[in-house]
């Protein structure tokens, strides 16, 4: 994992994605995920241009029973 955001890269993901967060899973390692909105799904071939070299993420989604699908993406 190589996982050297700065904030140029940061600021960069917000003006083209809006706002979002950064967590981190729980478990299977703790990879950092990136969340926009309430879980919406982004162009993740985007967002791998962004972060290249410095990650890649992967989308990851669910449904929710109560919410309906839900995306996150993992810094891999």
């Amino acid at each position: 994992m190589r996982n050297k955001l700065n904030i140029t890269v940061l600021k960069k993901i917000e003006e083209v994605f809006g706002n979002f967060e950064i967590g981190q899973v729980f478990g299977s390692g703790n990879p950092v995920y990136l969340r926009f909105g309430y879980w919406k799904q982004v162009d993740v071939k985007k967002l791998n241009e962004i972060l290249n070299p410095i990650n890649e993420v992967v989308e990851d989604e669910w449904d929710d029973d109560e919410c309906g699908w839900q995306y996150s993406y993992k810094l891999i």
